[in-house]
């Protein structure tokens, strides 16, 4: 083969290659939109029952991302993230109840209590570290619960149901509590790709492996850690709030249950901590198995117990590592990469 054919045959295999990167990154624009029109569409195609599991699933999923960004960039492990899921739903509630709102018009601004919830609440829990912070948000998490316990305003132990919603028929509501779902689920991952494509991920992430070394560097790690404690904050408590949003009745003891921050811990070590897909694929492998064996009653829970057990041991980088080993899939085009520096012709004519 001549050096002219050789030539021809690698522009040939080198505009191959443009093309399909072309199309791989029109795919990764156009791919989201048409399912999340898909997902949209769902009121008019789907029962009820359809929309009521969809609503869990993407709660639950926008929570788990909430947990992931905290502990998995921030290195800031929260057993006590049901805290902002409690004061989302209280505040959605009685904002909608006393004020006698439409409830998506208080969503937001129930949003805007949790940003304020978590401003008050970082400056307790930030003089606390490692194992401390872990508890301590627990710790706060049970007094805010005990609080509204016996306020009799919020309805005590009995809760408070949504009043305003019953003003819809039962199509709107639904359709309406999905697309809300819907939002958070969506946002909460458009919001996570966005701070780590920042400067405020690169912070983050640089506290995360060494906080020493980052305030050496300059990194101001305090800002940094109070804006994904209220980012993360705000997540959560939005999607508490559309939760019992679907299920019109709000109590302490399920609010400000613990078990809200286990489900998204185990959803994050089963699908990969401090990655982005990895709450996704949690969340779809903890739905698979609920809706597949919680017939099975205690034998059930046993089995999550020793799913995530396994997981830790065997494959602490949670699912989505396994397919990261082998394909290398960056889905959101966060990884941070050296420049390739190549050598001046003149270089190596000079050596």
């Amino acid at each position: 083969m001549t050096d002219h054919a050789m030539a021809t045959e690698v522009i040939g295999i080198g505009g191959f290659v443009a093309r399909l990167l072309r199309v791989l990154r029109l795919l990764r624009l156009v791919l989201p939109v048409i399912v999340l029109a898909g997902l949209a569409a769902v009121p008019w195609f789907g029962d009820f029952g359809t929309q009521r599991l969809l609503v869990e699933v993407l709660t639950l999923c926008a929570i788990a991302i909430a947990w992931n960004l905290l502990a998995g960039y921030g290195g800031m492990v929260a057993i006590g993230l049901h805290f902002f899921i409690g004061v989302g739903s209280y505040a959605l509630f009685s904002i909608s109840n006393f004020l006698h709102l439409n409830p998506w018009v208080a969503l937001p601004l129930a949003t805007g209590c949790t940003v304020l919830a978590a401003l008050i609440s970082a400056w307790p829990m930030f003089r606390l570290s490692g194992a401390y912070f872990a508890v301590g948000t627990w710790v706060l998490a049970e007094l805010v619960r005990i609080a509204v316990l016996n306020t009799g305003w919020l309805g005590a132990g009995a809760g408070m149901p949504l009043e305003a919603i019953g003003s819809f028929d039962r199509w709107s509501r639904n359709a309406y509590v999905y697309w809300s779902a819907l939002a958070i689920g969506a946002g909460s991952l458009f919001l996570t790709v966005a701070v780590l494509r920042s400067r405020l991920g690169l912070a983050l992430m640089s506290v995360r492996d060494s906080e020493t070394a980052a305030l050496a560097s300059g990194v101001p790690a305090g800002r940094a850690k109070l804006a994904l404690w209220v980012i993360a904050g705000s997540l959560a408590g939005t999607a508490g709030a559309v939760s019992y949003m679907s299920t019109l009745q709000v109590t302490p003891d399920a609010s400000f249950s613990l078990n809200w921050t286990a489900s998204a811990i185990f959803i994050v070590v089963l699908g990969g901590i401090g990655t982005v897909e990895g709450p996704i694929v949690g969340t779809l492998v903890y739905f698979a198995l609920r809706e597949t064996f919680a017939e099975f009653g205690s034998w059930y829970f046993i089995g999550l117990g020793s799913l995530a057990i396994a997981t830790m041991i065997v494959v602490p980088g949670g699912a989505w590592s396994l397919a990261n080993r082998v394909y290398q899939i960056d889905l959101f085009g966060i990884k941070r990469r050296m420049p390739t520096v190549r050598a001046h012709p003149d270089a190596c004519t000079a050596s």
